[in-house]
């Protein structure tokens, strides 16, 4: 269906700092639902300095985005790993299928389970599961600042 779909390319209001700050490392990430099912794996990557991105998939019904419900257990999942003790900074997408409600209290609910850090949190980057959508060349250098509201890759994804 996905792959069919004609696409309806949905207006960002703009990237929003959750949290201030800067910070510079390897990006890693993708789909949290994919992410929290790789721990004991030979796939667990190593978060230590990198910045990490996070985006969510469809719900069980493709009009539907992932139950707030399930991200909140995901995200504390990670926090239990220690990936929130670990990383620099965090990019989190765009929200697929989200009211402005459910927006709301998925910022909410990044920010209890991060609290116990000080990592730089931007929010709303068109990945993953948006229209349009940016490709995240994983393994290169990105830089986020809060102060001069930049995300920028550092190097070329490829060569």
């Amino acid at each position: 269906m996905d792959l069919t779909r004609p696409r309806k390319l949905k207006k960002n209001k703009g990237f929003e700092w959750l949290r201030k700050g800067k910070a510079e490392g390897e990006i890693i990430g993708g789909c949290l639902t994919s992410i929290v099912h790789l721990p004991g794996t030979k796939y667990w990557p190593d978060y230590k300095g990198k910045i990490l991105f996070l985006e969510l998939p469809e719900g069980q019904k493709f009009d539907q985005g992932e139950p707030l419900p399930y991200v909140d257990w995901y995200l504390e999942q990670l926090n239990i790993l220690g990936v929130f003790n670990q990383i620099k900074g965090l990019i989190f997408g765009r929200p697929f299928k989200y009211s402005e409600d459910d927006t709301e209290m998925l910022k909410k609910k990044i920010l209890e389970r991060t609290e116990d850090y000080n990592f730089p949190i931007l929010f709303g980057v068109d990945i993953g599961h948006t229209d349009p959508m940016i490709t995240i060349p994983i393994g290169t250098r990105v830089m986020i600042n809060s102060e001069t509201n930049i995300f920028e890759f550092l190097e070329r994804g490829v060569s």
